[in-house]
């Protein structure tokens, strides 16, 4: 019997199973078993883990930057192919063995094996599970074809095998992050009042970090929780340029500088381990709105609010009468900066800047 015929035959009888029992009779040998581990059987094949994936992998980044192959899928026993034959596969990856978040995972197939990248696996873990750098269970669906040249015809069933325990590559990211430096006299041990603010969310998908912090300038360096809690100087970031507004994070690196006064923004991408200050400089979170409507009083007047430290305050203020006049204060009195009339749409700190007027009375926004 030729290659051609032969095939055909051994096809045919994974597609009409028991109609057609007969020709294993003829061409199909017992089938051939290799010193394995044990594995699932489907059609007369037996499927098995491959000995790249049997123990748990922990990746590291130069293993992700590795491109050999992993195999994940062994062939452990086949009916008896023709000469040129092969099986080949297509894999899937899911949290759990019913397979209800399925990603899929690109493989190759030779020598009756599917192999991975380990690149292809941290993937299917963060995928299914986030990015933390914890061991995940993966569970492979094996989908799987016998190949002659450019023909293919799938062996029917699935296969499900696994658990294999992954453990992707990330950065460890705390969930707490603080000041310490000039600004509070470098006391570790009294960093309440200057944590960075964060969303709440998983670190691992929402790593960015952030603070807003008036009169910083100085030195500091940045705190994680585990460094707060233990009182140590151990795992505390600083940089390698002081005063570079924008760098990476270091384990030892020297001290972060702000050299300017004012208000500062410090942004911590802790995916990247890296920083980025803003220095905003001097700035009032408030505008008070004195005028005819209230008798000229800043102690009791309306208020604005700058409450994305872009300095754009935003507020209501009510005006009862047409041809209200008023202006704006920095402080509940008259001693700081004050805002008139500048002409052109523009405010003027100058001291005989004439005052706003709006013509309608009503609420102003």
């Amino acid at each position: 019997m030729n290659k051609k015929i032969y095939l055909f035959a051994t096809l045919l009888a994974f597609i009409t199973m028991n109609a057609c029992e007969d020709v294993y009779d003829h061409v199909a040998a017992p089938p051939q078993a290799y010193e394995q581990e044990p594995g699932q059987s489907v059609s007369g094949f037996t499927f098995a883990l491959g000995d790249d994936v049997s123990a748990p992998l922990l990746f590291t980044e130069e293993m992700l930057a590795d491109e050999s192959p992993l195999e994940a899928i062994k062939t452990t026993a086949t009916p008896e192919l023709a000469e040129g034959t092969t099986v080949t596969f297509i894999l899937e990856a899911s949290d759990t063995d019913a397979f209800t978040q399925v990603v899929e995972l690109p493989s190759t197939s030779e020598q009756n094996s599917a192999f991975v990248t380990a690149a292809t696996l941290n993937e299917a873990a963060k995928s299914l599970y986030g990015k933390a750098p914890e061991a995940r269970n993966l569970y492979l669906r094996v989908t799987a074809f016998i190949r002659e040249g450019n023909s293919a015809v799938r062996i029917p069933g699935d296969v499900v095998l696994g658990p294999i325990t992954v453990t992707p590559v990330a950065p460890v990211i705390e969930t707490e992050y603080y000041l310490v430096g000039a600004i509070n006299d470098w006391d570790i041990n009294n960093l309440e009042a200057y944590q960075f603010s964060h969303s709440g969310k998983d670190v691992y998908e929402d790593p960015i970090f952030t603070i807003l912090v008036n009169n910083l300038q100085g030195e500091f360096k940045i705190v994680p929780k585990s460094s707060k809690e233990a009182a140590s100087w151990d795992g505390v970031f600083g940089t390698y340029e002081a005063t570079a507004l924008e760098g990476e994070l270091k384990a030892d690196g020297g001290n972060l500088k702000v050299e300017e006064p004012g208000w500062v923004k410090i942004t911590l991408n802790m995916m990247e381990y890296t920083y980025t200050i803003e220095i905003l400089g001097e700035m009032n979170l408030t505008l008070y709105v004195p005028g005819g409507h209230q008798g000229w009083d800043p102690a009791t007047a309306p208020t604005l609010y700058n409450r994305n430290f872009d300095f754009k305050y935003s507020g209501y203020v009510y005006f009862g009468g047409a041809n209200t006049e008023f202006k704006f204060t920095s402080k509940p009195n008259w001693d700081g900066p004050n805002y008139g009339d500048g002409g052109d749409g523009m405010l003027s700190d100058d001291g005989g800047a004439g005052n706003l007027v709006v013509s309608e009375p009503g609420m102003y926004k």
